[in-house]
């Protein structure tokens, strides 16, 4: 069981299946900043890096001009990360639905969730819109919405959504060949195939995806803070695209098993370092599930690290079997 779950949940400990795609492997990363200040920052993330072992250099203005000649810059410096990497969202959410139907998952697209069939301290099935999913185990990762349907159950599993905006150009006149984060702007730029993608701001909302136009003139304003010719007019016909990041109280994802039902786990929480945590989250809930001990020690991690002290609630639309 556990060589199953490994495969569908961690895909042997990342993303390795795709490293013959381009457009989902390693690439060189850049930390810019705009103002020399800063330069004693980078130089503090380089060596704080190279202690973890991961290669950096602290860069000048020239330097990072050599490696992005395409694109005009307006900074002081910046880090150069060789070894971390960039992915199309789509490709990789693609590849990841060819590879677990390969492995022999059933995927239910728009398939909503009503309620729980409790048996006892077990969950015994999921009441959906496409009727009663029973299983032996069943993992909470619902995203933001994952403290809603916790809250069914009677758990307390708070999140609080973190609202993050895109711009994508397509076919832009000038592009980058690498991905950056505008340190200061607390941005990001990524080139994804033909079109440069420019994300950014954390809006602390409810469930709430529509877009705040000030929040889009604050992200334009940023850009061209760094890249001059990324003018206003350029951005004008960009898609403009939302996310919420589920974010818990802490900082930290939850990832473990719920003391309350023996077979319900949860990995949500990890707000905007989804993508990267997931290969690791899915090797522990596959060793959790497995029986096995976790790779990595994962108490800090608990669901129930905010459980309400005075008892659990009672949970909502859930039928006792």
């Amino acid at each position: 069981m556990q060589d199953t779950l490994s495969g569908a949940l961690s895909f042997a400990g990342g993303y390795g299946v795709f490293e013959a795609d381009p457009d989902l492997t390693r690439e060189a990363f850049i930390l810019s900043e705009t103002t020399r200040g800063s330069a004693l920052v980078s130089a503090r993330i380089a060596h704080l890096a190279r202690e973890l072992d991961v290669p950096a250099t602290v860069l000048t203005a020239g330097a990072v001009a050599a490696i992005e000649p395409d694109m005009r810059m307006t900074i002081a410096g910046g880090v150069h990360f060789p070894r971390d990497a960039r992915l199309v969202p789509a490709r990789l959410m693609s590849a990841l639905q060819e590879q677990t139907r390969r492995i022999g998952v059933h995927l239910r697209h728009g398939t909503e969730v009503h309620g729980f069939r409790l048996n006892g301290s077990r969950i015994g099935g999921v009441e959906t819109s496409d009727g009663v999913i029973g299983a032996d185990e069943f993992v909470l990762c619902a995203g933001i919405w994952s403290s809603q349907l916790a809250r069914r159950l009677g758990l307390s599993l708070p999140m609080q959504a973190g609202k993050g905006y895109s711009l994508t150009v397509e076919k832009p006149a000038a592009t980058m060949r690498t991905c950056a984060i505008l340190s200061e702007a607390r941005a990001a730029v990524t080139p994804m195939g033909s079109a440069l993608r420019f994300g950014g701001t954390m809006e602390i909302t409810a469930i709430d995806e529509t877009v705040e136009r000030a929040r889009v003139r604050g992200l334009v304003k940023s850009i061209g803070t760094y890249f001059p010719d990324v003018t206003r007019e350029v951005l004008a016909d960009a898609t403009i695209r939302t996310g919420l990041r589920p974010c818990s109280p802490d900082g930290l994802p939850y990832v473990g098993r719920f003391a309350r039902y023996a077979n319900l786990s949860a990995a949500t929480g990890h707000a905007m370092m989804g993508v990267s945590l997931a290969p690791i989250t899915g090797t522990l809930i596959a060793e959790l599930l497995s029986g096995e001990r976790t790779t990595l020690p994962i108490a800090a991690l608990s669901p129930d690290r905010y459980a309400r002290s005075r008892g659990a609630a009672t949970p909502q639309a859930a039928i006792a079997t």
